[in-house]
This record gives structure tokens, sequence and C-alpha cells, in this order.
């Protein structure tokens, strides 16, 4: 093949990657949005606490639906045709929260939201390590990452402008829900330009079709993957998936699946990126410089995003993951240091309110708030994401992928329901103490469990475990 040819698969892999991972930026807008709108919505809707707990948390727990019925349907329909599905349900969900007009009114429709959500998280990056050649996977995969963050600091920047350049706005959280339908008609309208996965289609039987796909996106090989692919797809043809499910090494995968998300979440990392505001607020900061200061936020992991993308193509998956787990442990310590040593309590205007020894204190805790960022989106979420996509055997990889992502959600639901009432009750001392030390629970648990993917591919990946 020419070097000409050569140029012209690669930007046909860039241009699927860039429509697909919309999804992505899909998900990091909504799930970014409502740290700033939080506040306001608040007033308006008369949130309490534990109100506030529920609406955030409610699209967590619509997208651990959304990851399970994902994964099924992608198994059973295609990766492109659920993804136009999931766009209609952004573009809808988008617009329904920002009318709503009560509490329960918001809770149905940041479920209906969080099955948009679920879902994209499941497909967009198997779809794309689907795609992919085993050369650029790694990279390729990890963009949705990067577009997650890009989305999450688009809500950030959209949330602040409203807040400075239109302070007098009435029920500007409705402005900054609604913005979303927007990235959500565009992966629709994008989706319409894809092909389908050709593993799903060997796997469906139509070769021809799948044949015509990988000329469009592979430079060489791509009879010997055909070849690999259908040897999978023989296998898998003659099993039922409920027997699959109870078969040791299977069983053993959504175990290891399921231990890699946990330690994700553990981190309490949604708890920065969704109560960052709320967070900085409790600190002393006002509204506007609390919503503004979460844009250093989505700021740092873009930037950490793109070094995670140089990083994870030059060394193994464990190594990443450990590096950012040791990281992200000493910066959640910090955290609750900082709360205890740099903070006292003061009764103003009958109130008990957090007050700094110093007037810096607040952005000490946003300084490490975004050293936190830096090796959970540089080092961890791209080893994350990349090997979920990678694990599971193609006729359980849509469903195994929503099982662990089902159980990220259930785990971000409980921790995102009880986080303001801990950080209300024992403050953010204890609170990020807790998070630290089960940090150091779960980096014992990976150094046992934790797989290698690196320089395999799919079929080989599904080898290896099956022996």
């Amino acid at each position: 093949m020419s070097n000409k040819d050569k140029q012209v698969v690669k930007k046909k892999l860039n241009f699927i990657t860039l429509i697909a991972t919309i999804g992505g930026l899909c998900f990091g807008y909504d799930t970014g949005v409502i740290s700033g709108a939080l506040i306001f919505m608040a007033t308006d809707l008369k949130l309490s606490s534990i109100a506030e707990g529920f609406i955030t948390s409610s699209l967590l727990f619509g997208a651990a639906f959304g990851a399970i019925s994902g994964g099924v349907l992608s198994d059973k329909y295609g990766r492109r045709k659920t993804m136009l599905f999931v766009a209609l349900f952004f573009i809808f969900g988008a617009l329904a929260t920002s009318l709503s007009w009560n509490v329960l009114t918001m809770l149905i429709s940041r479920f209906i939201l969080g099955i948009a959500v679920g879902c994209a998280s499941v497909i967009v990056p198997v779809y794309i390590a689907e795609m992919s050649p085993i050369n650029r996977r790694e990279r390729l995969v990890t963009i949705n990452e990067l577009m997650i963050v890009t989305g999450q600091f688009l809500a950030y920047t959209v949330n602040a402008s409203i807040v400075n350049f239109a302070p007098e706005l009435n029920h500007n959280w409705r402005i900054m829900l609604a913005i979303p339908a927007i990235p959500g008609a565009l992966l629709w309208f994008g989706m319409l330009l894809l092909p389908e996965s050709p593993r799903f289609l060997i796997k469906m039987g139509f070769i021809d079709t799948a044949r015509k796909v990988l000329k469009t996106i592979r430079t060489n090989n791509i009879e010997e993957e055909i070849t690999d692919v259908q040897i999978i797809s023989n296998k898998d043809n003659k099993i039922k998936i409920f027997d699959e499910l109870s078969k040791k090494w299977v069983l053993k995968l959504i175990f290891i699946g399921l231990i890699i998300v946990l330690a994700t979440r553990v981190t309490g990392v949604n708890t920065i990126m969704y109560y960052s505001p709320t967070v900085l607020k409790a600190t002393g900061l006002g509204d506007a410089a609390a919503v503004t200061g979460a844009v250093a936020n989505g700021l740092i992991s873009i930037i950490a995003t793109l070094l995670g993308i140089f990083l994870i193509a030059k060394h193994s998956r464990r190594k990443m993951f450990f590096t950012g787990q040791l990281g992200v442990l000493i910066s959640l310590t910090l955290i609750g240091l900082t709360f205890k040593f740099c903070f006292h309590s003061e009764i103003i205007d009958s109130h008990e309110t957090l007050v700094g020894n110093f007037s810096e204190a607040s952005y000490l805790v946003l300084f490490l708030m975004l050293v936190f960022l830096t090796f959970m989106q540089g080092w961890i979420a791209p080893a994350f994401w990349l090997m979920l996509s990678e694990i599971y055997p193609l006729h359980l990889r849509g469903l195994g992928m929503g099982i662990a992502v089902f159980g990220l959600y259930i785990f971000d639901f409980i921790i995102q329901s009880i986080f303001p009432w801990l950080l209300n009750t024992y403050g953010g001392g204890m609170t990020f103490s807790i998070f630290a030390f089960a940090n150091v629970i779960m980096l014992l648990v990976l150094l046992k469990f934790l797989p290698e993917t690196r320089n395999l591919t799919l079929e080989e990946i599904e080898n290896k475990f099956r022996s």
C-alpha cells in the first residue's frame, strides 16, 4: 500500500474516532454541568443537601442501567445502530432537565439522561477498539477519555461564563442544562456517516461487508484479521451466554473488570468533578469564584489526558495504573490534612462556617484538587477505559463492558449520594481521609489481580484468558 493510501486510512480512522467520541463529549458535559448548575438550582427548587446528592447521582443511577442495556443492545443490534438510539436520548434528556420544575421531574429527567451516558460509556470505547489496528488502539481509545474531560471543561466554562457575564440572569441553570442537546444532535448526524464495527459484522455473518469496511481502515493483514475473528466467532456460536457466564475464566474477567472499576471510584474522582464548586464554596469562596475555580479542574484534566495519550503508548497498563493510584493516594491525604490544619469553624450569622486560617487556604485546596486530577486523568483514566475495552471476549464484549460500567455507576451513585452528607457532617478532613484509606486497600488488591494486555490483539487477549 502506498504512503498516500496509508494517509487516507489514517484520516478515515481519525474521522471515525472523532465522530464516535462525540458520545464521550456528551458524557463529559452532562456529568460536569451539574457542578455549577447545582448552586443555583438549589435555590430555585429549594433543595436540601440530601436532595442535591440524589439529583446529582440520579444520572449515575440511570447510567448504571444504561450500561447494561447498552452492552446487550450493542451485542444484538450493533454498535452503530445503538449509538444512533443513544444520541436521541442525549437530546431528549438535556431538554427535559432544562425544563424540569421540581425535584421529581429533575430526578426523572436526569435518570433518562443517565441512560444515554451509560450506553455511550460502554459502546464508544468498544466501537473504537474494534475499529482500531493494534498499533493505534491505545491512542485512539484514549481519545474518548480526552473528549470526556473536554466535555467537562466546556461545561465548567459555560457555567462560569453565564455566572460572570450574566450574573442577574434568572434561572441560569436551565440554559446550562439545555446546551448539551447540541452535541447530542451532532452525534446522531455523525453516526449516520460511520460504518458498523467489522468484528460485529463478522460475528453476524456479513463477511463481505466487514471486508469492505476493513479495506477503508487497514493497511495490511485484512484476511488474517477476518480469519482470526471468524475462529473466535465460530467458538462463540456454539455457546449460550448464560452457560458462558458460569465459566471460571469468564467470571474471573468480570471480577477483574469490577475490581478495576472500584479502584477508580474509591478515589472519589467524581466528588471533585461534580462537587468542586460546592467544596470550594465550603472553604469560603463566593459562588462566582467557586464556579470559576472549577474551570481549572477541567483545563488540567484536558492537559493531563493529553499527557496520558502520550504515556499509554509507551508504558504498560499496570505501570500506568499503579503510578496513578500512588499519586491519587498522596493527593487525597494532603487534601484531608489541609482541611484539618488550614481551616477552622466559626459561627457567622447563626451558621457554622468553615474559615481559612490564612487567605490562600481555599486556593491550596484547589491546587491539591488539580494535582489529584493530574494523576487521575493522566495515568489512571487512560489505562482504565482501554483495559475495559480489551479484556472481554467478542461475544460478551458489550455485556461484559456493560456489567463493569454498571458497577462503575452504582459505585458512583452510592458515593455521590452520601458525599454532601459526609462533607456537611464530618467536614473535608475526615471525608477525604476516608477516600485515602480506601485507596490503600484497592492498591493492594490491584497488585494481585490487575492483568497486562499491552501489545496483544483483541483475539490474542481473548485466547490468553480462555487458556
